[in-house]
């Protein structure tokens, strides 16, 4: 019985797939008609969403190239919000720098690519920054590693130093990290 109930499966799938096939001619030769030129899609497809919109933006929403700048927008309003609120009037351009750092090691943010919650947790981070007196010591401490021996031409120069201090401050993370899952 249950042989006959499975020949019985197989043969109505194959059936529907040849008729499936059959059809397939038809509809080809429609749609060029239907479709609309590539110059209006790339138009309609060309929106922003603004950064105050309760909706979570997602990469479906832009153009691949285009996901890494919704970040970088809601990073400038908040940043543009802040400086209007605490009347901010020193270099902001380390301001991404600091955040980021935070972002990775102190705190998780949200997902650059929320743009709306991004924001709230760029704004958040630098308010609570200004609120402390850590805002001008982080930016200074990050121009200092900046100008330090291991960053950007000073890299090559010393390199084969950067690199032990490297694998020594990942190993040091990782034997923290083992000691920390064997307490649990």
């Amino acid at each position: 019985m249950r042989k006959i109930i499975l020949l019985v499966v197989l043969l109505f799938l194959f059936v529907s797939c040849s008729e499936k096939k059959e059809n397939a001619p038809e509809q080809q030769t429609s749609v060029p008609e239907m479709q609309t030129p590539a110059k209006e899609l790339t138009k309609i497809k060309k929106y922003k969403i603004p950064l105050d919109s309760s909706r979570i933006v997602t990469l479906k929403d832009f153009d691949p190239k285009d996901s890494i700048m919704i970040g970088v927008r809601a990073f400038n309003k908040a940043e543009k919000e802040f400086v209007k609120r605490w009347n901010y009037t020193k270099d902001t351009e380390l301001f991404i720098d600091v955040v980021g750092k935070i972002c990775r090691e102190s705190r998780p943010c949200a997902s650059r690519l929320d743009s709306v919650a991004y924001k709230n947790d760029v704004t958040s981070i630098l308010d609570s920054l200004m609120r402390n007196g850590f805002l001008d010591k982080a930016i200074e401490a990050r121009k200092q590693e900046m100008n330090g021996p291991c960053f950007g031409k000073n890299y090559e120069k010393n390199k084969k130093k950067c690199d032990e201090e490297s694998e020594e401050r990942i190993r040091k993370k990782v034997i923290e990290e083992l000691k920390r899952k064997k307490g649990k």
